[in-house]
């Protein structure tokens, strides 16, 4: 590891909630916060969903940061995590990099939307990340990732060292989804034909246990190549890329509302929510 890597000083911030179902309905039963991680208290929406926001304290992820969120969904509870705002990974020493590890457990009868957001790598960032969830055969998962490829403005598109994240889905033991993405601009071209095809926002999404109403489709919107649909019976995807931010964040709000009606519950009012 090159020196200046190895001299970095590592923070480890923690997130760990369990979410119960009550007499009432959903309730936070237990919540353990690390800095600079932190938590919201929980807002009941309308139908009976909990939802959490996951805010952080400082500028980013810097340089040896560890995170790891820990979510349990119990039996009958229906929980939704989001962050409050975009995750940025700041600059880095050569060799550096921040890691975060997402773990979310989901019981028989459980529900669960966990909706990150976006992801800013800075110049010169590098961000490893896994994400693992182990669900019941009749609890609802969904999970929507969206990516920004740096700053532009700043001159900073494609400047990041690498962004590596993974995501699986565990049915008793056995991987039921698996999605990857991987980037790094300092081996190969990225930016164009056959992986980012010039666009500047990814987005990844997969809902477990919904079915799609007939004719239930996204229109997209000038400058966004997507796909969205049913990969399997009860299994709903979204690929997405977009020019600018605005045009995915219309996209991918179109589409957990889209999946939300399929499952029978009102939209989630994210903007009220996020920053």
């Amino acid at each position: 590891m090159d020196s200046a890597a190895s001299a970095v000083r590592t923070i480890v911030g923690a997130i760990d909630l369990t979410f119960d179902a009550g007499r009432l309905g959903t309730v936070l039963a237990h919540a353990h916060v690390r800095a600079p991680l932190k938590v919201v208290r929980p807002f009941t929406l309308e139908d009976g969903r909990v939802l959490v926001q996951i805010l952080h304290l400082g500028p980013g992820l810097c340089a040896g940061d560890q995170y790891r969120i820990t979510v349990r969904v119990r039996r009958g509870a229906r929980a939704v995590v989001i962050m409050q705002s975009a995750s940025r990974v700041l600059g880095m020493p050569p060799g550096a990099h921040a890691l975060q590890h997402v773990e979310l457990h989901v019981d028989a009868g459980g529900h669960l939307e966990y909706y990150p957001g976006l992801t800013i790598p800075f110049l010169e960032s590098s961000f490893v990340q896994r994400i693992d969830i182990v669900a019941a055969p009749d609890s609802r998962v969904g999970i929507l990732e969206t990516w920004n490829t740096g700053r532009s403005m700043r001159g900073e598109h494609l400047a990041f060292r690498r962004v590596s994240s993974r995501t699986t889905i565990s049915i008793h033991g056995e991987i039921a989804y698996a999605d990857a993405i991987e980037l790094d601009p300092t081996i190969a071209d990225i930016g164009g034909t056959g992986v980012l095809e010039g666009y500047s926002y990814a987005a990844s999404g997969f809902w477990r246990n919904a079915t799609l109403k007939p004719r239930a489709s996204i229109a997209c919107s000038p400058g966004v190549l997507c796909a969205f649909g049913e990969s399997t019976p009860d299994s709903v995807y979204l690929r997405a890329l977009a020019a600018d931010g605005r045009a995915m964040h219309m996209t991918t709000t179109k589409a957990v509302e889209i999946v939300n009606s399929a499952w029978g519950l009102p939209p989630i009012p994210l903007r009220r929510f996020t920053s």
